[in-house]
């Protein structure tokens, strides 16, 4: 009996999608497996009893990954410098002075990013909450009645929604701008990020069976 495999790279797309890989069906690409990959799936998660902290878990994810494609880099041994220069560029000066921004995206790596993905919950410090408007609200020590500049940061109270919607609004705006004409750095950096990890042009299948194994049982 025939049969003839799917190859999918992305919820809706197949391998053909990029036979052969123009630019534009590298972005088409990168969108689909970004959005319902990850930030559609965490802002259905958002509406599920107690799924707020799931889908910040997952959401965290996204920082150092979009990263990648905006610097062109790698981030293997780098994941910390990753995590937060993503996050500075998702959420760029929300928090008050440098100072705080830099202490919370480095806070957020160790006791959150790190936290979900080595025990499988947020550490100490971080909270999370709908009450406030805000994406974060940090707690920081003063002096004299002014915040230390050499203090540290005291705890972060996430507000879930607003946490997805700023990843949500940074991705649509960095697809938006990947589509426009001409080239930029911007393309020419996710381009060299689409080379790192999608090693496009290799050999396709991916699960060392014929498909008469697959559909049969090996």
């Amino acid at each position: 009996m025939q049969h003839r495999t799917l190859h999918f790279i992305s919820p809706n797309f197949t391998y053909d999608k990029l036979e052969p890989p123009f630019f534009k069906d590298i972005v088409d690409v990168f969108e689909d497996r970004m959005l319902h990959w990850l930030i559609l799936p965490a802002k259905e998660l958002l509406k599920t009893c107690h799924g707020e902290v799931a889908a910040i878990a997952l959401a965290t994810s996204y920082m150092e990954a979009i990263e990648i494609y905006l610097s062109g880099l790698d981030s293997k041994g780098r994941s910390r410098e990753f995590f937060v220069r993503g996050f500075k560029a998702v959420f760029a000066r929300n928090t008050g002075p440098d100072f705080m921004h830099d202490a919370l995206a480095s806070a957020l790596y160790e006791l959150m990013r790190c936290g979900f993905a080595h025990e499988g919950i947020f550490r100490d410090g971080i909270y999370f909450s709908k009450t406030r408007p805000e994406a974060f609200l940090i707690t920081w020590p003063k002096k004299a009645g002014e915040l230390d500049p050499k203090g540290k940061l005291q705890s972060a109270v996430i507000n879930p929604q607003r946490f997805v919607d700023g990843i949500e609004a940074h991705f649509d705006s960095y697809i938006r701008d990947l589509r426009r004409m001409p080239r930029s750095p911007l393309h020419e950096r996710f381009k060299a990020a689409v080379d790192l990890k999608w090693h496009i042009g290799g050999r396709e299948r991916i699960i060392e069976l014929t498909e008469d194994e697959f559909y049969r049982g090996a």
